[in-house]
Formats: structure tokens, sequence, C-alpha cells
């Protein structure tokens, strides 16, 4: 209980002017009940902007070792109709895709209670499978704590399998960009990990190694997954005067992590479009972290300090010194990082390079 109020105090000192809605709401809310199953809070996860993940447990439910099935609960409170539209446009997306590398949504719901004032907010629930391993960026830290880093096939691999999560989105219709592809955005899950949760997740490995066989070399240790889709705006943008231009940079800023965002998103052209390939560039840096621990860019500050977006806009990425990584994975993140975005490839072109390497 102890432990309990104290999460809720700190929860409480982060909210700011969400705090009036919590008397009436969530204080002291040991459960949640979505699509009629009830699931009892554990401890939170991670929290942004004004969203929080949390570990929950079924109220009601075992796994074959006869444990509480447990999952991640995202929780996304949404005080304004552009919070709430953004929100609900996550979960229609959510329900439209349908992917082995795409982190599944299990279970939604909505629930509207009132501030101590009486104004009306909207608190959405998203319910996913729950990957012990943590995200990319906790995997590379870990390893990069002990003085290791993952192999390069390894990285390759993974970044193979978000390159398959990027062009379903691609594909979709209107085609869809991610906007926020990121190492705290690509969860991991070793291959064979026993699990004490449904066979979602399982089940997604399968289907990937499925996928793997039919069109690519064997799988390595992870199975990879593609997450938070709330950045996510249709690809193709068409920019036609200053005011759109400053529109488009201002989104960018508040959906697009600096260190992984394409160079046309922080300087917009009045007169221009936009389309899919930002997610390419996004992958390259993604790549980059993978091989070397750290976003190319942010690489570039630490050896020469600085502005981010000068380095972004002029493709400053250097490579270390003393680098011991094959010239084949080098070459595929400078084909990502390609400031044009008209000659940037397409995510197919870059997902069949990235077979080839793994292939030769």
């Amino acid at each position: 209980m102890e432990y309990l109020l104290q999460s809720f105090t700190a929860c409480l000192q982060t909210l700011g002017p969400f705090k009036t809605y919590l008397p009436s709401y969530f204080a002291f809310l040991p459960e949640v009940e979505i699509g009629g199953k009830k699931y009892s809070i554990v401890r939170q996860l991670a929290e942004g902007g004004y969203s929080f993940v949390y570990l929950v447990r079924e109220s009601v439910g075992t796994g074959e070792d006869g444990k509480q099935l447990e999952f991640a609960l995202k929780k996304v409170l949404a005080a304004t109709p552009e919070q709430y539209s953004e929100a609900k446009l996550e979960i229609q997306l959510m329900t439209q895709l349908s992917h082995p590398n795409i982190l599944p949504l299990l279970a939604h719901s909505v629930a509207n209670p009132r501030s101590a004032e009486g104004s009306l907010m909207h608190v959405l629930y998203m319910l996913f499978p729950l990957y012990q391993d943590g995200s990319l960026w906790d995997v590379v830290t870990a390893l990069a704590l002990q003085g290791r880093s993952l192999d390069w096939r390894e990285a390759l691999d993974i970044f193979r399998q978000t390159c398959r999560a990027v062009l379903a989105l691609h594909r979709m219709r209107p085609a869809m960009a991610h906007r926020d592809i990121k190492p705290h955005n690509v969860l991991l899950q070793r291959r064979g990990h026993r699990r004490e949760q449904r066979t979602t997740a399982l089940q997604n490995a399968a289907e990937a190694e499925a996928l793997q066989s039919r069109h690519g070399p064997s799988p390595t240790s992870y199975q990879a997954v593609l997450m938070d889709f709330g950045s996510a705006r249709p690809a193709h943008v068409t920019v036609r005067n200053r005011t759109e231009a400053l529109m488009l940079q201002e989104d960018a800023e508040k959906l697009c992590t600096a260190p992984y965002r394409a160079p046309e998103l922080f300087d917009v052209a009045s007169q221009c479009t936009v389309d899919e390939r930002i997610d390419v560039w996004s992958l390259g840096c993604l790549l980059y972290f993978m091989l070397y621990g750290c976003s190319p860019f942010e690489r570039v500050l630490e050896e020469a300090g600085g502005s981010l977006a000068l380095a972004v806009i002029n493709g400053s990425v250097s490579f270390p010194a003393e680098d011991r990584q094959p010239k084949e994975p080098r070459m595929l993140v400078q084909m990502c990082l390609n400031t044009d975005p008209q000659t940037r490839p397409f995510v197919e072109d870059i997902l069949q390079e990235a077979e080839r390497i793994l292939v030769a």
C-alpha cells in the first residue's frame, strides 16, 4: 500500500492541470475494466506527454504455469478535443493494422469522467502484450553498460523487422507515416523466451519467423515490434505557402523526436511535398544507434558541438575513427540518410538491401 501511495503521489505531481480530475476518478483506482475484463494496476512503466503506461495483471485468468497474465496498459488523458481526436486516430489506426512486427492492440475502451468543476474529459485505455525485454533502447543501453554491443547481424535483423512494420504502414490507403521511429518505440522479445501471458506475442513471433523463412535468411535472437502510433499521420503532405510550412514544422516539433527527425521537417519549404520517406531517414538513425549506441547527430554534437538542426540539415554524419563494423551496414545507413527527400530511397528499397546484406 505504501508503494502504491508513493506512485500515486508521483503521478499527481506530474499531471499539472489534470489534478482536478483525480479526486473523482483516479484516486485509489485499483482496477480497470476493458472489454468486459478487469485488470489490476501493478506499477507505472513509462510516461510521456499526457499518457502513461502501466504493468497490469488480469484479475481473473492465469497462464499455463498458474500465474496471473500480465499486459501493458496505455492510459491517455485527453482534456482537449485535439488530444481526444489524436488518441482516437491512434486506436483507429491500430485496429486496422495487423502485422507480426507491429505491436497488436488487444483491447481498448473510453471513459468520460468529470472534474471537481464538472468539466468533461476523456480517458482512453489501450491494452497490449507485455514485451519483457523492453525497448531497443533498453537492450542497447544495458549491453553498453557491460562494455558490449549488438552484433551487426543482430542489428540488421532488428532493422529489417522494423522496416517490414514501416512498410505495412506505408502501404495503407491512404499511406501513413509513423513520424517517430526511434529506439524507444521498438520493443524486443527474445525468441523462445518463456512468457506468462497469452500467446499473442508468441503468435507474432511465429508469424514473423514464417515470414522470414519465405522472404529472407533465418532470424536471429530477437522478435521486434514497432509501437506508439500516436504520432502517425497521412504520409503525403502538400505545402503550398509559408503558413502551411510553419504548421507542418510545428507539428513535427511536437511529434518527431529531434535526433531522429528528417531534415525536411526542421526547415519546411514554403512549396514542397513531404512523403513517407521521412520514416526512411529515421530508420537510418535507428540502424546507426544499434551499431554505435547513439543517434548519428548526437555523435556530431558530442564531437563538435553546435546545432542539432544544422547537423541534420547538412547531413553531418560521422563514424567512429576505429570502426569495427563492416562497410555494408554503414553504407545502408548512408543510403537512408540522404538529405534530398526526392532521391532518398523508399522503405521497400532499404528492406531489399538489408536482406541482400544478410544473405551474403
